[in-house]
């Protein structure tokens, strides 16, 4: 049985023919289903053996989410760039030799991706996903089902098929503890994140995370962008799920394929080795743009997208900011490529506006935001060859409010002094 069955989808197999084809079937052990996409590769569902009607159609809503991700992610955003895609990798960096991406559903609280190594350069795809999913459900208080699989199969699949452009950014789900950073997770979890975003599913997008004191250790959760702009000023290394923000504004600014390009140049980094800076140096490079003025871009999008009225994306919260009208001198810091905003509500007497870097690992990089009359503009601020930045109020018009932007592409935090005269 299992044999025709391949016969039947070796051609040209769509998820309707599967649907079509399997609805009362009975399976032999090992029971599984399969769809072969049209670059060949092939996507295989295992089901438990003895498996019942209801995992049946659970199986089966599996290989339709994941068909939909396979192409989401190599047809319709072009992720399918020879030597390094999935489907026709390079056999001397890391390739699957079946091209099988091997779905089993497993006794497992949340799905995750492996990529098993099988010897040399050579290595296994495979997802876990729950096979008791009304559960899995509950637990997440899942409510658009059909939604969430996608996302979760377009997400799982996205490490897969990045893995085939660079493993060594990669990570393998069990190796690390479940609330964990690794050093990389702002590209690999970040961009699968945001992929969940583009298939429709903006729960975990949107995800404040949480932080809970476990014993003597304090457990995070990244969950989403709105974990980021509650807390703007973190280093890249310690960044997740939430660094999926950055990843839109890419998208949404400068298309998927310099992101796929991005993930192609990142081949050639030694991760052990590498410092943020180099990292974004190569987005930067490949965008065509300064490092300086990506971050200040960044900043910019960060604040239109959370707290400016007329631009505000749905379901953002405003990006944490602090009001310096009560406080005339203020010292602070900001972390490596981290953000800080400061807004300020322009007085009569008020002449400018001062800030000075207080050590020399590098300048303040700064973005002026003015809101006047319903309206709102923006420009940088570049700092002396002394650190310091001035910005002369006396041309703003009186009851005006100033958002400063402040933005670090540094390896190292800077500190600063902020005046108000």
């Amino acid at each position: 049985m299992v044999w025709t069955l391949k016969r039947k989808v070796a051609i040209w197999a769509t998820i309707i023919l599967i649907l079509g084809v399997f609805p009362n079937q009975a399976f032999s052990a090992p029971e599984l289903i399969q769809a072969r996409m049209k670059d060949g590769v092939v996507l295989r569902v295992h089901l438990p053996i003895g498996s019942g009607k209801g995992e049946h159609t659970y199986a089966r809503q599996i290989l339709k989410a994941a068909c939909y991700a396979y192409e989401e992610i190599v047809c319709r955003q072009g992720f399918d760039r020879s030597g390094y895609t999935f489907a026709h990798s390079s056999r001397i960096f890391a390739y699957d030799r079946d091209q099988i991406i091997d779905i089993y559903m497993a006794d497992i609280e949340s799905p995750f991706a492996l990529t098993q190594t099988e010897g040399g350069l050579e290595y296994r795809a495979e997802i876990f996903v729950p096979e008791n999913y009304r559960e899995y459900r509950n637990r997440y208080q899942i409510e658009q089902e059909q939604l969430e699989l996608k996302a979760s199969l377009t997400h799982e699949l996205l490490h897969i098929i990045t893995y085939s452009y660079n493993r060594n950014m990669q990570t393998n789900a069990p190796g690390k503890a479940k609330f964990s950073c690794d050093p990389w997770d702002w590209y690999t979890e970040g961009l699968a994140r945001y992929f969940e975003a583009l298939v429709g599913y903006r729960q975990e997008f949107l995800s404040c995370g949480f932080r809970k004191d476990r014993g003597d250790k304090i457990m995070v959760y990244k969950g989403g962008v709105n974990y980021f702009l509650k807390y703007p000023d973190r280093p890249l290394n310690e960044r997740k799920y939430d660094f999926a923000l950055f990843w839109q504004y890419l998208h949404q600014t400068y298309g998927m394929e310099k992101i796929e390009d991005i993930s192609v140049k990142f081949r050639q980094l030694d991760p052990q080795f590498c410092s943020n800076k180099q990292a974004m140096q190569i987005i930067a490079e490949t965008l065509g743009i300064q490092l300086e003025d990506l971050w200040r871009n960044f900043s910019l999008y960060v604040y239109k997208k959370s707290s400016l009225p007329d631009e505000k994306e749905a379901g953002l919260n405003p990006v944490s900011m602090v009001n310096l009208t009560s406080l005339p001198r203020f010292t602070h810091s900001i972390c490596s490529f981290g953000l800080n905003f400061y807004e300020i509500d322009l007085k009569k007497d008020s002449r400018f506006i001062e800030l000075r870097a207080l050590n020399s690992q590098g300048n303040l990089n700064c973005l002026v935001g003015i809101h006047s009359s319903a309206n709102f503009s923006s420009k940088p601020i570049k700092s002396n060859s002394s650190g310091k930045i001035k910005i002369d109020t006396s041309g703003f018009k009186q009851n005006s409010k100033i958002i400063i932007m402040l933005s670090n592409p540094n390896n190292q935090s800077l500190s600063y002094h902020i005046l108000i005269n």
